[in-house]
Order: structure tokens, then sequence, then C-alpha cells
């Protein structure tokens, strides 16, 4: 609210050139701009001498003088809200109680969020519980000002990996029937494929001969993605995270949208045949060098997905499709981004984030993980030690291109080291200082006295409360 007085005020200054209005440092008030420098070196003037100029023009406007003290510090305009203005903010936090901050600027345009979209080959582990975070919270955010989000997650269940999924189980499952089986490094090491071939042979799933691998290993992958999925989606439910669209690559196939895609490509000629492989002209859109879209073995890659994937959320009418992928897949992201451009699709509309790692500190000591191995921490098992909401709240206490070392003790913590014990042990005493009031029968008022001496601590509260709102929308 009243950053955009401050805005519209400077904007009749000075329509025409970019400035910023931003938070101040604490000790220098409430929002900052550095209109006086801009407007100095393009008129040849001292900075203090311009700076001194435009508050003299801010100070004798009566109605902004009568909301906003202004200071100046090197060159910087500097505002503080005044406390005569603070009532009407604070009556009305009281007054919207939980809606307050809310906006209307997302117009009710809709809005897709992909995230978490971890292979259905193990269950959900650290990185997924920082991504299902974020995306969760950007969601909520977007909702709060009137946006329609769609949270989707894009299940892998063609492909390489899934293949390898369905030998891993297949294997373990020929062991149990006695068999002497070799069990290479490529395949998925972790217990959790023993207990998938123990459930498989238990439901009687397969019905074939054990001496059939490949049908057997077809029947494994089935119902492997099937039990992953539904076990991804219960340490989501239990992480209070609910997906909106389960969106099945094996659909694009079906569809016959993979097809299409090839079709468009060699009609445009940017595509060609090269070692029994089908290669997409990657090089004509700023990358490097071309890439495979079918391998020499029939089978199509996941950026042939990723293409049909994008051209397919396009059809649905989103005004903006976000991703939030992990580090690994930033040389996804060009490739992906030159198929956009090969397919006509508008750029602009395409988001995507990338996610830095996350290392479990347990006893000072860093945990090493690899899926493949077998070596994780899955999701599941930190909820075991931890609730969810300390959980999320140490996911996001980092922006996401941060690196972070998920600190286990600390989180188990119950002391002031613990930012969210200190946060629920605050709210608790919050809640029963309103819980004594109303047994004392005290009224508590949504109008504020017209004359009130707020404390320091009140004070720097109010300040950082009536910011609240645009915090959200930045």
């Amino acid at each position: 609210m009243f950053k955009l007085i401050i805005e519209e005020k400077l904007r009749k200054i000075e329509p025409k050139k970019s400035f910023v209005v931003s938070f101040a440092p604490k000790e220098f008030g409430d929002y900052s701009t550095n209109l006086a420098l801009i407007l100095a070196k393009k008129e040849g003037k001292p900075a203090q001498a311009k700076a001194e100029e435009l508050k003299t023009a801010l100070d004798n406007d009566k109605k902004f003088s009568g909301i906003f003290s202004v200071q100046i510090a090197n060159g910087f305009l500097n505002f503080s809200v005044k406390e005569k203005s603070w009532k009407e903010g604070v009556e009305e936090i009281l007054k919207k109680e939980g809606q307050y901050g809310t906006g209307s600027i997302g117009r009710g345009q809709k809005v897709n969020i992909e995230f978490v979209s971890a292979n259905p080959t193990g269950p959900l582990t650290l990185g997924n519980g920082r991504s299902a975070s974020y995306g969760e919270s950007l969601a909520r955010i977007l909702t709060f000002f009137d946006y329609k989000v769609t949270k989707e997650y894009y299940v892998n269940d063609i492909g390489r990996q899934v293949r390898i999924l369905g030998e891993s189980v297949a294997r373990r499952y020929l062991e149990m029937e006695g068999k002497v089986i070799d069990f290479p490094e490529e395949m998925y090491q972790g217990g959790y494929i023993s207990d998938l071939a123990r459930e498989m042979k238990k439901e009687g799933a397969y019905h074939g001969s054990p001496d059939d691998f490949e049908a057997l290993a077809a029947q494994a992958q089935k119902y492997a993605v099937e039990k992953m999925i539904n076990r991804i989606k219960d340490s989501l439910a239990r992480f209070d995270v609910k997906f909106d669209e389960w969106f099945y690559e094996s659909s694009l196939e079906k569809s016959n949208e993979l097809k299409d895609v090839l079709n468009f490509l060699e009609f445009n000629n940017l595509s060609y045949e090269k070692e029994g492989a089908l290669w997409f002209k990657a090089s004509e859109f700023g990358l490097d060098k071309d890439v495979v879209l079918r391998k020499s073995d029939g089978y199509t890659t996941y950026l042939l997905s990723d293409f049909a994937y994008a051209r397919h959320k396009e059809k649905r009418k989103f005004s903006k499709m976000i991703y939030i992928f992990g580090a690994d897949h930033h040389g996804d992201v060009a490739r992906i981004k030159a198929g956009l451009k090969a397919l006509g699709l508008d750029e602009q509309k395409f988001v995507f984030l990338l996610m830095q790692l996350v290392s479990l500190l347990e006893k000072g000591e860093s945990v090493r993980m690899s899926k493949r191995e077998g070596r994780f921490v899955t999701l599941d098992e930190l909820l075991e030690k931890i609730p969810a909401d300390v959980a999320k709240f140490f996911f996001l206490s980092k922006s996401l291109d941060s690196h972070i070392e998920f600190d286990l003790e600390l989180a188990k913590e119950q002391s002031n080291r613990n930012p969210v014990f200190y946060i629920q042990y605050a709210f608790v005493r919050l809640k029963s200082i309103l819980a004594k009031a109303q047994e004392a029968k005290l009224k508590i008022s949504k109008k504020i006295d017209k004359v009130v001496n707020w404390n320091k601590q009140e004070q720097e509260l109010i300040r950082k409360l009536l910011k609240f709102p645009e915090v959200l929308e930045e």
C-alpha cells in the first residue's frame, strides 16, 4: 500500500526514467529510492543537491508529507511511514485477519506449477521435500493473489529408468524363486526393490513363466511404477501437499503427441537421421550441438517427451507454466528452451526454476546419499523424526538457488536455537493471552484509540506487518 503511494508520487515527478522503490535497511526507515541519483546523472548535478530538491518538493505536498517523513542518505531518498498512518494499517489487519495481504493482481489468470515430479523409481527423498515445500508455498501465494493455480506432477512412466526399475524388481523376484542371477551396478540397489519383489510375489501379480524374463520385467515395471506412485502420493499427503493433476508421460505416447512433434520437426527440416538415431537441430537454436530425440534402439529420449509436454501445457491455455527442477537439470533447461523456439511456442510463458541440492547433517556429520546405490534419506524417514511444518520451514529458510545443509538435530531441538520452536512457543503464548482475555470478559476492539503510545517493539512489529502484502507481491 505505502510503497505504491511512493511509486505513484515519484512517477508524477519523473514519468520516463526507470527507478526503484525498495525496502530500506532498518536504520534508514521503511522505503528507499534511487531516483535522485538517476536524475542527478541526467541533469549533471551533484546527487545530494538533487536529493535535497526532491525532498523539498515532497515535504511541500501536504497529503504526502502527512503520511511520510523523508530523509537523505548518500543520495538516496528514504521514507518512514508516520505513526498516525499506522493506525489505519493496524485496523485493516484486524479487520481482514487471515485475508490480510490478499490482492487481485492475478486477475484469474491460469498458472501451472510442475514440481517434485520425481521418477517413480524410488521413494521421495530430502531433495523432493524441498521441491514440494517450495512448489506448494508458491502455489498458495499465487492463489492468495487471485491466480488460478494447477499444481501438477509429471510422472515419467516410460523410458530407460523405469525399464531398469522393472528389471531390478524382476531380478529380485527370481532370487526369491531360488534362481542364481547377476545384479549389475546399473540396477536399483535399495532394499525397497526387494520389498516390491516380495509384495509382487505375495499378491500373485505375475502369472507367466519365471523363465520368460522379458515378460516378467514388463509386469514388474508396471507393478512397481503403480506401487511407487501410490507411495509417493501417501508421502506427499503426509507432508500436506496435494496435486491437482498427475500427468503421465505415457499419455503423450498414447495420444500420438510424441509422433506429432516428430512430424512437425521433420516437416520443418529441424531433424535428421544419423547413425540410426534421430537428431534435433538444436544448434540452430543457440545450443553448441544437436541432440538425440530417438536412439538407435528405437526408444525415444526424455527430451522428446519434454517438447510434447510443453506443447500440451500450452494448449491448456496457461498464462504461465512454471517448472521447478533440480540443479542437475540445468542442461535440460537449455535444450527445452531450444525446443520451445523450434515449435513456435511463446517462451515468455515458460519459467524454469533450478533447485540446489540438500544435504543432511546428523550429529554434525554430512550423510552421503545416492538413490541408485540405495543410500538416501526418504521424506517419510524425515517425517518420523520431525513434523511436516518444521521440515517445510527449514527447507524454505534459504532461497531455491542456495545449497541447504539440513541440520536434523537443530530441527528436533526444543530451544530458542530452533527458529520453528521459537515461533511455535511465541504463538502458543499469544493464544494463551487471548484466551485469558476472553475468560476475563475483556472486549478486544478492532478499532484503535486516537492516541496510542506504541512502544519500540510494537513499532517494529507494526512496520513489518504493514509491509507484508508488499513482501508477498514481490
